[in-house]
């Protein structure tokens, strides 16, 4: 028995438009299932949770990338597969494991391949699967959100990038990488990736591997405004970390402490006085095809 988990505002509704062609798929391959639609933040977790708990052999997250990392926040060390039905507006984390963009076909791609074990990370009791951070990020999501019903993939990211040039200033913050000596650091952007894209495809952090039990933190230097544009046009080919722009640590562990701080997870926004980031080795089974591992 599978277990759907639909994310019913997931891509202005992209889930439940795709549900019925899921539905034939899994009826094809001769998969019972069930299907519990989420009414409200969270929910996804609680369903997964009990899924798991129910026995289901697989939990399928239909929706972005916020409704995966619920499910997966649900499933840590289980040993039950998520499988991914790419239906929001961004989805990044699939790009990271080289699934396709179609919900379909990336779902199919899944049904029979091998297990797969993946890190997930930890900022204090929230988890991502993704990249996390905090600086001009966190301000691009925040005016992001209001054109995401209109638009899909890198093309809202962008938009948010022109208004969030307005309100930007660079940060200052105390960082800590695996208990080492405390350090003020003065950055544009600090992201901590498990995964490689954000955005819809841009590589904030491009040498992170989901599966290697490292954070790949990108640490990038303050710019003037009228170079911002210029830096995300190096984001989104993954060139900063090249040119000198990012520096890169890689670590399990890390501490950013400063006063009314917000970070975003997996693009969700939370804010807190000091982040405490641990790295979760293994936590997540996915089923992914072979080419990912030689890769």
């Amino acid at each position: 028995m599978f277990a759907l988990v639909v994310n019913p505002a997931a891509g202005n509704g992209r889930s439940l438009r795709m549900l019925p062609e899921i539905e034939a798929l899994l009826r094809q391959e001769n998969i019972q299932y069930r299907v519990e639609h989420t009414t409200r933040p969270g929910e996804a977790t609680i369903l997964a949770s009990k899924a798991c708990a129910d026995g289901c052999e697989a939990i399928v997250s239909v929706g972005g990338d916020g409704t995966l990392l619920e499910a997966a926040s649900g499933m840590l060390y289980k040993n039950i597969p998520l499988l991914i039905a790419p239906c929001g507006t961004g989805n990044d984390f699939i790009r990271a494991l080289r699934l396709p963009a179609d919900p379909l076909d990336c779902l199919k791609a899944q049904l029979h391949a091998p297990e797969f074990s993946v890190d997930a990370g930890r900022m204090n009791q929230r988890y991502f699967l993704n990249v996390s951070g905090t600086g001009l990020d966190v301000e691009v999501l925040r005016e992001t959100e209001k054109y995401k019903r209109r638009f899909k993939g890198l093309f809202p990211y962008l938009l948010g990038v022109f208004d969030a040039v307005r309100h930007y200033k660079p940060t200052e913050a105390t960082v800590r990488f695996d208990g080492e000596a405390e350090q003020s650091v003065r950055f544009s952007v600090l992201s901590i990736g498990n995964g490689r894209y954000i955005g819809g495809g841009m590589r904030a952090v491009p040498n992170a591997l989901v599966n290697d039990g490292l954070f790949d933190v990108v640490v990038v230097k303050p710019v003037k405004k009228w170079q911002i544009f210029f830096l995300f046009f190096l984001y989104f080919l993954g060139l900063h970390t090249r040119v000198g722009l990012g520096e890169t640590h890689q670590c399990r562990k890390l501490s950013i402490s400063r006063q009314d701080t917000t970070f975003n997870l997996d693009g969700e926004l939370h804010r807190c006085d000091f982040g405490e980031y641990e790295l979760l080795p293994g936590a997540i089974t996915l089923r992914i095809p072979d080419p990912y591992k030689k890769a």
